[in-house]
């Protein structure tokens, strides 16, 4: 990383929000959907901002593109496929970046379509 991205906290990854993929609950938790790459299944994951997301200080500050972030294995109840989910956040608690193995990020309207 060269010293003007870490001057002004680029780190070579998109940090524009990607908006829909973030329900908030009051102040103290927030909602994101992650969806199986085996089964298909729909998991919503409910997460506080109080304890669960960690802010970025320190040297870990220019690891990732957001101000907070979140490591969390999800498992659905359908196939019990552990799903490896890593998120980005911005200040206001919107999602900025993500990565999953074997599984995918979602909006909520996503998660809402198809629903019985």
């Amino acid at each position: 990383m060269d010293f003007l991205s870490r001057l002004f906290g680029s780190s070579g990854a998109k940090s524009k929000s990607k908006a829909g993929y973030v329900r908030r609950e009051g102040r103290h938790a927030v909602w994101i959907y992650v969806q199986c790459s085996r089964c298909g299944e729909k998991i919503p994951v409910r997460l506080r901002t109080t304890s669960e997301l960690q802010r970025r200080e320190g040297p870990d500050a220019q690891l990732g593109p957001g101000q907070f972030f979140v490591r969390k294995t999800v498992v659905g109840k359908k196939c019990y496929q552990r799903i490896e989910a890593t998120v980005d956040f911005d200040g206001k608690y919107d999602v900025v970046d993500s990565k999953m193995v074997n599984g995918k990020l979602i909006t909520y309207e996503e998660y809402k379509k198809d629903e019985h």
